[in-house]
């Protein structure tokens, strides 16, 4: 979980620098691996929190082009702010995230963390690279890559089948006789 701790902190600017195991945020992709990480700020004034920095974690992914496994660093810009107010939080607690109108985050007044593990996970997912190429096929073409497929390779030469001529394998069926 990527929590960060907010009971007792005064108003103003604070560094934040957090990780955690893929394994411990739910729901995120399987192509994520090891540890993600936040590096931001978190600016406190009054009862609103924002927090803004930047999201990293590492994926497994599978070339479109060569079908070659490669890693890469993916990272997200992460924007998100919370709101104590428990009244708010007691008439948003049973509506769910879909049917929320409120961009903000609305957290009880004795909350001791903020939690901003569901907006990494959904970032990072959104910014996996929809045409998954290697680095060392990027900015290639097709043809370059894999020239003998290409449309300007030349053909093998074949042998030509005189169509006159059986193959004698299918020997054995011209003597099935059907009545």
């Amino acid at each position: 979980m990527l929590k960060i701790l907010v009971k007792g902190v005064k108003d103003g600017e604070y560094d934040i620098d957090i990780s955690s195991p893929v394994e411990e945020i739910e729901g995120f992709f399987p192509e994520f691996f090891g540890e993600v990480r936040f590096r931001g700020k978190l600016r406190i004034l009054g009862k609103r929190y924002t927090v803004e920095g930047i999201a990293q974690c590492e994926a497994q992914l599978v070339c479109d082009l060569s079908l070659e496994e490669f890693t890469e660093t993916i990272s997200a810009q992460i924007s998100t702010s919370f709101y104590a107010n428990n009244e708010l939080y007691y008439e948003t607690k049973d509506i769910s995230e879909d049917l929320r109108q409120n961009p903000e985050h609305i957290i009880h007044e004795d909350d001791k963390y903020i939690d901003i593990s569901e907006d990494v996970r959904q970032e990072l997912a959104l910014h996996l690279p929809m045409k998954r190429i290697a680095p060392q096929f990027r900015g290639k073409s097709f043809e370059e890559i894999y020239p003998q497929y290409s449309a300007d390779a030349k053909p093998k030469k074949t042998k030509k089948i005189n169509k006159d001529e059986i193959d004698e394998r299918w020997n054995e069926l011209k003597k099935l006789k059907f009545n």
